[in-house]
């Protein structure tokens, strides 16, 4: 084995593994979809779907609520950033092909106008 490929395979075992919250940060990613809104407003009239404020991070935002980190949530909630989707916000925003990021963390959809 030459020098140079012993160097690359000790530079390979020594990668930190991730910590459980950047695996779940690494799964919810993957699980991010841009949807219409036609396609999510069943989830509205269940009370399962919740906006976040464009400038949250969505992914922390749903990393957050998956570990149930009520602290970080509850700051959110009461600063509005995160809340259930308001009808107000809907009958403004909300047209059949509206573009929304998503991500399940069940039972509900967060969703961020895009």
């Amino acid at each position: 084995m030459s020098k140079e490929t012993e160097q690359q395979t000790d530079s390979f075992t020594q990668l930190s593994p991730l910590t459980p919250r950047e695996e779940l940060i690494a799964k919810l990613n993957g699980e991010t979809a841009i949807v219409a809104w036609h396609e999510i407003e069943r989830f509205f009239a269940k009370g399962n779907l919740l906006l976040v404020e464009k400038g949250v991070d969505l992914i922390n935002c749903a990393a957050d609520m998956s570990l149930d980190n009520g602290e970080e949530i509850g700051k959110l909630i009461n600063e509005e950033k995160i809340q259930a989707m308001p009808i107000k916000f809907v009958k403004a925003n909300c047209k059949p092909e509206t573009e929304f990021w998503t991500v399940v963390v069940a039972p509900y959809v967060l969703a961020q106008l895009k």
